[in-house]
């Protein structure tokens, strides 16, 4: 089958928890080019500290190619990947992937080369259902009521007998349903 595009393009992979780097690996025994974008992490155990290079967007990397529909299906065979992310609609093939323009790949590599610190956030708009994963009130659920501006806090409201109860919590502590449910 004819490939979508007459030129390759940057789609984003969602993939299992985890398995970013296998991922990559799977990927280039296909003959792809993947790119996972990855930062230094400092992480503490009980005797040392160890610097890690970890995925700088968890659950996600960029693949280039020539998308078909017989691609798709090579790539989401793999053990290690989900599925591609964002759907377009194509006549007579259906639902696809959206690909993401060279110039967003492109900041993103520079932003890597920078050196600079890059924090990763996670974008949890208002209404966004979460669970909290850590601390005294793992495992409560609520919904996302507003980011609070120059923070990386969120308040959460937990709805509790017909009532809600605000906290403020860290972006880190909460996964969104969508997030759970890979």
């Amino acid at each position: 089958m004819q490939p979508l595009q007459e030129k390759p393009r940057w789609y984003a992979l969602s993939v299992y928890t985890r398995q970013e780097k296998s991922a990559v690996s799977e990927i280039s025994r296909l003959g792809f080019e993947s790119f996972l974008p990855t930062h230094p992490v400092r992480k503490l155990w009980s005797d040392r500290i160890k610097k890690l290079d970890t995925p700088l967007l968890p659950g996600y990397l960029f693949i280039h190619i020539n998308l078909t529909p017989e691609t798709r299906v090579k790539l989401i065979r793999l053990r290690s990947i989900f599925d591609l992310v964002g759907k377009q609609k194509y006549p007579e093939l259906g639902l696809i992937a959206s690909p993401i323009p060279d110039s967003q790949i492109n900041s993103l590599k520079a932003m890597l080369q920078s050196k600079q610190l890059l924090e990763p956030t996670t974008q949890l708009l208002p209404g966004t259902e979460v669970m909290i994963s850590q601390g005294p009130l793992k495992g409560v659920c609520g919904v996302v009521e507003k980011a609070v501006s120059g923070k990386r806090r969120i308040i959460v409201q937990l709805p509790l007998l017909g009532r809600g109860i605000r906290t403020e919590l860290s972006a880190d502590d909460v996964l969104s349903y969508q997030e759970l449910a890979r």
